[in-house]
């Protein structure tokens, strides 16, 4: 094969439109770089301002509840535990979106000690991703030895969502087990009769414990004014449906 040779002229002007193109680039990544932080920065002080927490969730992406039971003097095997799976999952997209303390279990027998993780993935292919570098095989003998239980609720992004948790407020939780499921009316009215609001409720796409256990059919977040609009809800609350429920709130980091 004949080797292409090129001028001078001709090679410089190659050069000058490679150079020109690298500077283009460079200033449209800079750019963007700027509008981000920008952008980072407004959420951050309006997160700020109304002392609360906004969370985006893009169509297409899972969403993810996590909870769990610690087993006592786990946390040595946690740490290695997170050390080998986290980068492997951030590197395909999973991320980390909040953490809220569980404050009180008001339903069900499920009891978990420490706190409800919100997550995602990009999509579910990228969860295929990382269960072939990380398959379950190798996953639920370390979960084993760590949780006692650890439940995973997934949930598909169907539009482009967004929902703010704000400090002082109470949010409850609630993992609903039924064929029919709770229509949206229906539980808004009763919600908002004791001054609640819907965050969200998501049909579950997929689940996994550490027990096989039945798949919940939803997953709900409300959010209650103060704990006495809570528990007067949830006193007089009829349901026939299987549920496993807990207080929480929002926790912002000490500046």
């Amino acid at each position: 094969m004949k080797k292409l040779k090129l001028s001078v002229p001709v090679l410089a002007l190659v050069m000058l439109t490679a150079y020109s193109v690298k500077s283009q680039n460079q200033m449209a990544m800079n750019h963007q770089m700027k509008q981000e932080n920008m952008d980072q920065k407004k959420e951050t002080m309006s997160n700020e301002m109304t002392k609360g927490q906004t969370i985006k969730l893009k169509k297409g992406e899972l969403f993810l509840v996590i909870s769990s039971i610690t087993k006592p003097g786990a946390q040595d095997l946690m740490n290695a535990y997170f050390e080998k799976v986290f980068p492997i999952a951030q590197k395909n997209g999973f991320k980390p979106l909040s953490s809220l303390p569980i404050d009180k279990i008001v339903a069900g027998s499920y009891k978990p000690n420490n706190f409800v993780g919100l997550y995602s993935w990009p999509n579910t292919k990228a969860v295929s991703s990382f269960l072939k570098e990380l398959p379950n095989s190798e996953l639920t003998p370390m979960r084993m030895k760590i949780w006692d239980e650890l439940k995973q609720s997934a949930c598909n992004v169907t539009k482009d969502f967004e929902f703010t948790l704000k400090e002082g407020k109470v949010y409850e939780v609630q993992t609903i087990w039924s064929d029919a499921g709770m229509g949206e009316k229906k539980m808004h009215s009763i919600i908002k009769k004791y001054d609640g609001k819907i965050i969200f409720n998501f049909p579950v796409l997929s689940y996994e414990d550490l027990h096989n256990g039945m798949p919940p059919s939803q997953i709900v977040l409300i959010e209650w004014p103060n704990k006495a609009a809570a528990e007067m809800y949830r006193m007089n609350k009829k349901s026939s449906h299987k549920e496993e429920s807990f207080y929480t709130h929002l926790q912002l980091p000490a500046h």
